[in-house]
């Protein structure tokens, strides 16, 4: 007994010295020797493989990546217990015959002692060492073999697990060239190299990969809500917006596979003159998804991204807009939002190479034939919103006249002037809405402001400017508005509001 304990501490202070490693800094332990194991095993045979969820093909989107989902556990699950298994194999093939001959060399007991004496010393000493070196072995190989059982039925958890699953579930869904870049560049970099910055970087490219959008969600045009949410605006503007979205709709329900011009809509109109709130009205209205982006001091890698490898790398503007309402990995994120590019005419004023480069960019990426673009990022391809909404503050008509090539995207563009908001729709978005908003804002302050709504004083002021602002727009009128009320709210006192929320922070 005392032998068996020395020679399981030497063979646990082996393992704890064994150079494999789990990640880059953490100390080797059993557990983590298996875990290293483990991965191996599972990239050289090339786990993902196993994970074909063709036979649903037909079904729903949210079918599909359930029953992705289910397989990749299943799969996993099983691989884990199938390495022990297979580890097990060498050992069950020492032991197999070992038994045999135990039990025959026990079954014939009385003539195997016959021999012995019958061949004296030389045979005792041929049959001890036999005996020894079989002994030997079985106890050297007790030790891993019951190990093996043990990880066989209680298996550490991989930290990628989730990440393994999140990935099945969605694998299908992704094209052939992501799929590759996902587990041959990472999962299995990963799994034969461990380390924290590998398992960061997969973390960090799952999370966008698996966002991008998988399906055509059905839409519905809600005309009551659009009129609803469009009366503030003049009656020529509501109506061109309407017949804008239900043409969008019915566009989505075509057949995608003939092709014919479908280039975007152009908002134009000062700042503040509701062009965003109208593309956010609008997208709520068909029941989608508003992916915002801005152009405004943007480079060509500031729209795209940058490779993952690369300093300082990011994703990409346009990225980031279409997956911005998924809140994870695991939401299903679909293709028919509504993407604004706002500050689009800057393109055509800047004259710096930078601004070149991207205005180039967008030109194609606004061609009908071309709506999609190269993710260095991801190392995909990037599919676009099917409704796209450019908006500026400067007739790019008007810009675009001494250019010819950009005249040439101009001229196919059709715009919305925004004109501004009269002083009838000023007054109800003051009172209905700017007002209400920041009343309940200045509530939630604390105790002293729980109650606080602006007096009639301070509704006079705030008619008094509305009859004499020039401002086509809301801007100035969202700006007086909080002075008001930064007035009104700091003759409660300033102190004892931060006093009290200082008391409140502290509770």
């Amino acid at each position: 007994m005392k032998q068996f304990r020395q020679f399981f501490v030497s063979f646990l202070v082996s393992m704890i010295l064994c150079p494999v490693a789990l990640s880059d800094e953490a100390p080797v332990t059993p557990d983590k020797l298996h875990i290293s194991y483990v991965r191996q095993y599972m990239a050289n045979n090339r786990f993902f493989d196993r994970l074909d969820a063709a036979g649903y093909a037909g079904q729903p989107i949210d079918v599909r990546v359930r029953a992705g989902r289910a397989l990749a556990r299943q799969q996993f699950d099983w691989v884990l217990r199938e390495y022990a298994l297979y580890e097990s194999l060498p050992y069950l093939a020492f032991y197999v015959p070992t038994i045999v001959i135990a039990g025959t060399a026990l079954a014939y007991r009385e003539a195997l002692a016959n021999f012995l004496h019958s061949t004296g010393s030389f045979g005792f000493l041929l049959f001890s060492m036999t005996f020894g070196v079989g002994f030997g072995l079985t106890l050297a190989t007790a030790v891993p073999f019951t190990m093996n059982i043990y990880y066989g039925i209680f298996s550490p958890k991989l930290a990628e697990e989730n990440l393994i699953l999140d990935y099945g579930s969605k694998k299908s869904l992704l094209d052939k060239r992501t799929q590759h870049y996902i587990e041959d560049e990472l999962f299995y970099s990963f799994w034969r190299s461990p380390g924290s910055e590998a398992l960061s970087r997969l973390q960090k490219i799952l999370d966008k990969a698996l966002r991008l959008p998988f399906y055509s969600k059905e839409l519905v045009y809600d005309e009551e809500k659009i009129d609803e949410s469009l009366q503030d605006y003049p009656a020529s503007v509501a109506e061109r917006l309407k017949l804008f979205a239900h043409a969008e709709l019915i566009y989505q329900q075509t057949d995608s596979s003939i092709h014919d011009s479908h280039y975007p809509i152009y908002f134009l109109g000062a700042p503040g003159t509701g062009k965003t709130h109208a593309a956010r009205q609008l997208a709520e209205a068909m029941g989608t998804n508003l992916a915002v982006v801005t152009l405004d001091g943007a480079t060509i890698d500031d729209i795209v991204g940058t490779p993952y490898e690369s300093a300082n790398a990011r994703a990409g503007r346009i990225l980031d807009a279409i997956i911005a309402r998924t809140d994870s990995s695991r939401d299903i994120n679909h293709h028919n939002q509504v993407l604004l590019i706002d500050e689009f005419d800057r393109l055509f004023l800047s004259g710096n190479e930078k601004s070149k480069d991207v205005l180039s960019f967008m030109l194609k990426l606004l061609d009908p034939s071309n709506r999609s673009y190269y993710s260095p990022y991801l190392k995909t391809d990037v599919r676009l919103p099917d409704t796209i909404i450019l908006a500026g503050n400067r007739d790019i008509h008007e810009l675009s006249a001494r250019d010819p090539e950009l005249e040439a995207i101009a001229s196919r563009l059709d715009k919305v002037v925004f004109t501004g908001f009269d002083s009838r729709a000023k007054r109800r978005i003051a009172f209905e809405i700017m007002v209400p908003n920041k009343e309940r804002r200045y509530q939630s302050a604390g105790k002293l402001l729980a109650d606080f709504t602006l007096p009639q004083s301070g509704h006079d002021m705030i008619h008094a400017f509305i009859e004499t602002d020039q401002d086509p727009g809301l801007r100035s009128l969202e700006k007086y508005i909080s002075r008001v009320f930064e007035q009104f709210a700091h003759s409660l006192g300033p102190t004892n509001v931060i006093n009290i929320g200082n008391q409140e922070d502290n509770i």
